[in-house]
Formats: C-alpha cells, structure tokens, sequence
C-alpha cells in the first residue's frame, strides 16, 4: 500500500482519473484536508494537475526508454513514472535526483517494477529536454500535440481557424498555471479594505485591473479556515466569469432570471450589483447543485436569489416576457478553461461538440420567450470554439430578428485594444482567449428585445 504521503497521494488520485474517470479537481477537494501542512497540499494539487495537464508529453518523454509499451504496466506505476518525469522535466524546486529517488521508494510497493522506475527515470535525468520530437513541418499536429499534451483533434480544429503561430500560443497559454481569483462581495466590504484584511491574515494579493470587484490571491492554505472567507467578504470565481454580471448590468429593483446557475458564482455577482434588491430567479437542474447556490447565498448574505428546479430548455413557471435580464451561461464544452482544468483535455471528444450546439440553442430558445420587450439577453459560455459561440448565435438570430445586438464596447468594466476586439465587440459579441487577453477563454453576447420589429 503506497503511504499516505505528498507524492503517494498524488498517485492514488492519479490513478482513480485513469481508472475511474474521477474528476481530478473534485478529488482534490476531497482529500488535500487529510495533509496537515499547507505546502504539502500545495504539492499535491501541483503534481496532479502538472502531470495530468502534461500527460502526452510526459509519456512521449517516458516511452523513449521502455522496452514494454505504457498500457501493459500497472496504473499505479504508471502514474509514478509521470509524476517523477513532471518533477524532472517541469518543476525547478524539485532536485531532479530528489524526484527520481522519491518516485522510486513509491514504485517499492511493486518490487517487480522498482528496477524499471528507477532506470528510466534516470534517463530522463540525464537526457532532460533533450527530446526528439515529430517533426514540425511535416507532423505539425503531432508536434504540437506531443510538445504542448492536446489532443489531435483539438490542435487540427485550431489549426484550420488560426494556423500554427497562434494555435502553439494558445497551447502554451493552457499549459500555464492557473491564477486564483476571487470576487469583492461589495455588500459587505470594498475591495481595498478586503485586500487589507486579507494581507493581514497573511496572503499574497494582487488586485485586478480589468473587473474591479476582482484580486489574484497566493500563498494561501485553506480558505475555508479564513476569516474573510466565513464572513462572506469574497466568493472564488474566475476573472473572465466575472465579466458576465457587467454585461449583464441588472439594476436594483428588477426581475432577472439566471437560466443554468449553479454554482451560483454569477448569481451572487448579479444580486451585489443589483444592491441586493429584486428578484434573481437561479434554475439548475440538478437538486444537489441548488443547494451550492444556497450555501453561497447564506455566506455572502444575499436574499434576493430565489434557486428553482428545472431544465434550462422548460424554465417552468416562468411566464413569458417577464424578465428585465435572462442570462443564458449555457453547459459547454469548457475548452476554454483547459489550464484550470487538468483532466479536461482528456475527458472530451469532438462529437461533444456537434452535440453541445443543439441543446445550447434549446436553452436560448426557451430562455429568449421569457425576456421582456425592451429587455436583454445575454449568452456565454467558457469555451474557445466557434460552433458554440458564433456559429450558434448566427443560428439563434436568423431565427429571432428581434433580437438586436447590443455594442458591448461600453458594456464592458474595461476597453478593448484590439481591432478585431472591438470590431467583435461593436457587433454583439465578443471572444476572449487566453493567449491573445491573458485570461480564460470565454465567448459573451448580448441582445435587446425588440419585438415591434
């Protein structure tokens, strides 16, 4: 039984994604309590998302020096012969030969494999980068794929829409660690007395210079255990997730239904700007994730979020153009947040995406009878990909001219540089990716409800 250390952890949950298709974040969640130090659970969450995030590559590297194909080993070694070559390869506060002989104490739980361990992982000491990889002109997809751990298929859709510069850029982009951001709950406190209180309890912040409820924190533990966070001062949420609420732009007082809430992170930021005033109608689906947004609700005092049971495509009880403001965040195929979801990039397959369009436009469809004349209709999603963006939206359109997109340019908590931006932008629409704004990759639309027309 490998011991309950750091890197033993790391392999168990390795494992688990591999065997049981485990979601790795939620297995995180789960067990990093367990390690009593901060920095050791700071270990564990990196070792798992850097080797699940670098799996091909680290595999690429790894069969270079076995004699026996990868799938006819153990899971477990497996995933102990990764995480050593993560650290060799990708993590600088790790000695490499530190790495090689903690992988090989963990492979002594399966002695038949501890020689093979420890040979390969010294060549892959000794050899370090010096890989030799596909070649880039005549095998750019599998280049690209085995250099930077995408999928081929992904790389060829990329390829085709940007050429090779900007698909590499997008996959170094989702290969870099993911920043932690948190949301102001500007009920209760500014974001200069928050970013105060939370230097005193010790933590790194930076504040945000584009959504100006929003930080980076670093060096943290648990946040849990905070102050701050059990007072309902801020709520984890991404940066270009909290660009929603101000396109959006709910006033207090009025009706707003968020069509696919849960967790609730752009409910709650819809009721701080509507001052906690009105009424935000949150459906989701799933029972279990209503009760999230309840949680949520509770610990950033708002009372104004009513959570409802149903699918987004029946919105039951929901009487048509009764909205001021109807938020579609539809289920997507989340390919834009594929460095802040390790395992991601595994778990889907291009058939999602002939098959995700149909039911996001089922949703607009149904939440679009709900808005009022004169009221708007915003729709996004957390992914890179045209069919679920603008594709879709084209669709939606074609079918509803009285539906008018509205110029986000002024929408927006920030200004837009580029051309192509604003260009976008000016129509309605706008997508962020992370190699080109430096957050993730996120589409958003906004329309006004005419129905005269």
């Amino acid at each position: 039984m490998i011991k309950e250390t750091a890197r033993g952890m790391a392999v168990h949950m390795l494992t688990r994604v591999e065997v049981e298709g485990a979601y790795a974040n939620l297995l995180l969640q789960r067990n990093i309590q367990r390690l009593t130090d901060s920095r050791d659970r700071q270990f564990v969450t990196l070792l798992v998302n850097g080797t699940l995030k670098h799996r091909l590559t680290l595999d690429y590297a790894l069969r270079k020096y076995l004699s026996k194909p990868m799938s006819s080993l153990p899971h477990e070694v497996r995933a102990i012969l990764r995480i050593g070559a993560f650290q060799v390869l990708y993590v600088d506060k790790v000695p490499p030969a530190v790495a090689v002989n903690e992988s090989v104490e963990l492979a002594k739980d399966f002695p038949k494999f501890t020689g093979l361990v420890n040979v390969v992982l010294r060549k892959v000491m000794a050899k370090g980068w010096d890989i030799s990889w596909p070649d880039l002109k005549r095998e750019s997809i599998r280049y690209l794929s085995v250099r930077y751990s995408h999928p081929e298929w992904l790389i060829q859709r990329w390829l085709k829409r940007w050429g090779f510069e900007e698909t590499e850029a997008l996959c170094r982009a989702n290969n870099e660690p993911a920043h932690t951001w948190i949301r102001t709950n500007i009920l209760k406190i500014s974001r200069e007395d928050l970013r105060e209180r939370l230097l005193n309890e010790g933590i790194t912040v930076e504040l945000g210079t584009r959504v100006p409820e929003s930080m980076i924190i670093k060096d943290f533990g648990s946040l849990e255990k905070l102050e701050s966070f059990q007072e309902g001062l801020f709520t984890v949420q991404d940066e270009s997730s909290q660009l929603v609420a101000h396109v959006v732009d709910p006033k207090p007082g009025q009706s707003v239904l968020d069509a696919c809430s849960a967790p609730g992170g752009k409910s709650t930021h819809l009721a701080q700007m509507m001052q906690n005033e009105g009424e935000i109608l949150a459906f989701d689906v799933h029972a279990h994730k209503l009760e999230l947004i309840d949680q949520l609700t509770k610990r950033l005092g708002i009372t104004i979020i009513q959570p409802q049971l149903g699918d987004a495509r029946d919105l039951p009880g929901i009487r048509l153009g009764s909205q001021d403001r109807v938020l579609v965040d539809a289920p997507c195929s989340g390919l834009g947040v594929l460095r802040r979801r390790a395992d991601l990039r595994w778990q889907r397959e291009e058939q999602d995406l002939r098959e995700f369009p149909k039911l996001q436009l089922d949703i607009l469809e149904r939440a679009s009878s709900c808005v009022k004349d004169g009221g708007y209709l915003i729709y996004s999603t957390c992914t890179t990909e045209a069919d679920e963006n603008f594709e879709l939206v084209k669709r939606f359109r074609s079918a509803h001219p009285e539906f008018e997109p509205v110029d986000l340019v002024d929408a927006l908590p920030f200004a837009l540089v580029e051309k192509r931006d604003i260009q976008q932008a000016r129509k309605g629409m706008l997508q962020l990716l992370p190699h080109r704004h430096n957050m993730d990759g996120f589409f958003l639309a906004k329309f006004r409800c005419n129905s005269q027309k």
